[in-house]
């Protein structure tokens, strides 16, 4: 349900709003015009929503004028909007942004109860730093150090492969493959929140069915058959290179980002503090959230929150650390609404503002092609 002029809170439109920017004398011609597709976003109601936004769309703008409306109509103060973001450069211009359009419209008569223009718009894993520094000691952790680096994680994981004392781990690969291999289970163990012995049991009912398979193996099942037992191999090592940050609180990002799903999952108190300080929550690029962002928003922001979450399936680029496309397509599942929220939940910003019609018709035939091929839900451009 949008929050429409029939609702008594709701004084103003997008619309009236924005035109009543674009006749101030001294900053109006600042002020871009916005699309229906906007307008149906910025206005939506206080529920779940989610925004698949077109390359060159105006998503930061229309995420501001999102946080413009909610003001302007009194349904949250600057300080009860939390705004997240991958990059410091992001969240910094997202920022800059909001402040400057609530200063603009606070000089309207109109809206001088506009007092404060300070939203918390910060990064994931800025946040998930907050929450650790607050709520770590319930784990018995100290959260306050500042993550490692990659180089410093490196190296432990080096020192750890270097001195490994069983003599009777065998792996074919060369040390620094092993290094490698190392940090990326280690990694994927913690994003997904999954167990050694989880991971030997799988390893080994493969392997139990490779050894059923009839016939003389090849190049690929015995590659298979390798790759299952020298990750096995790898296992204890894992294990003692998580335990030994772990004892000296030497953290990584993903650490920090796993143990704020841990705790935003398994203590409900801390979400609902979280929920009484941000009353709207704005995920930005969204498509890019790895699973522990997810579980760590989902427990803190779920069951009708109002969370919008905007971003684009085709523009994903963080695979490799354990992103997903379909986080888009899913996020009814994380964030579902409440039996009483009727309005739209998902929402598309088709139009781009700085793109030539030759290559929207690329990107557009690009774009069908990944649909019919199975791919996510892709937005169809329009100038």
């Amino acid at each position: 349900m949008s929050m429409d002029k029939e609702d008594k809170k709701v004084k103003f439109s997008p619309e009236e709003i924005i035109a009543k920017l674009q006749a101030h004398p001294k900053f109006g011609s600042q002020i871009k015009p916005i699309t229906t597709h906007q307008a149906q976003i910025i206005q939506s109601g206080l529920e779940p929503a989610v925004v698949v936004a077109g390359a060159g769309s105006g998503k930061t703008e229309t995420m501001s004028n999102r946080v413009l409306y909610l003001v302007a109509n009194e349904l949250a103060t600057p300080d009860q909007i939390l705004g997240l973001t991958f990059t410091r450069k992001a969240a910094g211009e997202l920022s800059v942004r909001i402040r400057k359009r609530l200063r603009q419209l606070s000089q309207l008569p109109e809206f001088k109860h506009i007092s404060s223009t300070t939203t918390a718009v910060t990064t994931y894993h800025s946040y998930a730093g907050k929450l650790l520094s607050e709520h770590a000691i319930r784990y018995g952790i100290d959260a306050d150090a500042e993550p490692l680096g990659e180089a410093a994680i490196w190296q432990i994981a080096s020192d750890v492969v270097r001195n490994w004392a069983d003599d009777s781990y065998r792996n074919q690969s060369a040390v620094s493959t092993v290094i490698k291999d190392l940090l990326g289970l280690s990694k994927f163990m913690l994003e997904h929140q999954v167990n050694p012995a989880d991971i030997e049991r799988i390893d080994n009912e493969i392997l139990e069915q490779m050894q059923r398979l009839s016939g003389s193996t090849n190049d690929e099942t015995r590659a298979v058959v390798r790759a299952m037992r020298q990750r096995n191999s790898l296992l204890p090592m894992v294990e003692l290179f998580m335990q030994r940050r772990k004892a000296a609180g030497e953290l990584s990002f993903d650490d920090q980002m796993s143990l704020a799903a841990d705790i935003s999952e398994n203590f409900p108190d801390v979400g609902a503090l979280e929920r009484t300080k941000y009353k709207v929550v704005l995920l930005d690029e969204y498509q890019d959230t790895s699973q522990s962002q997810v579980r760590m928003l989902s427990s803190l922001y779920g069951a009708g929150h109002p969370v919008m979450a905007v971003g684009d399936p085709s523009q994903a680029i963080y695979t490799w650390r354990g992103a997903s496309a379909g986080t888009m397509a899913s996020f009814a599942k994380y964030f579902p609404k409440q039996t009483n929220q009727k309005g739209t939940q998902m929402f598309s910003l088709p139009t781009t503002f700085r793109n030539d019609t030759i290559i929207l018709a690329a990107a557009n035939a690009l774009g069908a092609h990944i649909k019919s091929t199975g791919g996510q839900q892709v937005v169809e451009l329009e100038a």
